[in-house]
């Protein structure tokens, strides 16, 4: 599989979603935290943008945000995280493993995808979509998700650069049976959850931030 080229093409959708002002609808939001959502044209399904402020410089923020030494251990959705395979000093192989979510409505599921970092200026993204990787085919312990081009994002706060903008750009396919509807419901709330769940643990690790 070319995963340079796959990274190129996805980093362009990406920085596309993080700009695009118009067609978006408030799915959830708080006095620091907002959820937009609007129909995917990846698959017939629903992208989701989240923002944030965060109260970190940039450059700590970023590794923090995708680097299985951190996500690991704050990220409270997930019970596995973990760097599979490295492509080049920018390009990775990920598999991921959720809990189950909603009192066991929603059953852990794996992703395995590839994640591309690309910095413009001040602005740094991850870039990740689902890849078929060998050594991990889909397994019986767990249904298998399909992520479409989704990623993180954050740079500094104009005038105050030592606090961040974090945005994410999330289009994920559960797998199963689930119903639209059940997904629609979960998934704000999910995002919510990861921003709080990154700023606990941000609190928790800063000392071993470089």
């Amino acid at each position: 599989m070319d995963y340079k080229n796959i990274s190129k093409d996805l980093s362009k959708k990406i920085l596309m979603y993080l700009e695009e002002p118009s067609g978006w609808r408030v799915a959830k939001c708080t006095k620091h935290i907002s959820v937009l959502a609007k129909p995917a044209t990846d698959f017939p399904g629903t992208v989701y943008r989240a923002e944030a402020l965060i109260e970190v410089p940039a450059a700590k923020l970023f590794p923090f945000i995708y680097c299985a030494e951190y996500r690991s251990k704050w990220d409270r959705a997930l019970q596995s995280y973990k760097l599979v395979d490295t492509i080049d000093e920018d390009t990775f192989i990920y598999r991921s493993i959720t809990h189950s979510y909603g009192m066991g409505l929603v059953s852990p599921r794996d992703f395995v995808f590839l994640l591309h970092i690309k910095k413009y200026g001040d602005l740094m993204t991850t870039n990740s979509l689902s890849v078929d990787h060998p050594d991990y085919p889909p397994c019986q312990n767990y249904v298998r998700g399909t992520s479409f081009p989704s990623g993180y994002a954050c740079c500094p706060l104009p005038g105050n650069p030592n606090h961040s903008k974090l945005m994410a750009i999330i289009q994920v396919d559960l797998g199963g049976k689930l119903m639209p509807s059940v997904i629609d419901s979960v998934m704000p709330m999910s995002l919510m959850n990861l921003v709080t769940d990154c700023k606990t643990g941000l609190k928790a690790l800063k000392e071993n931030i470089p």
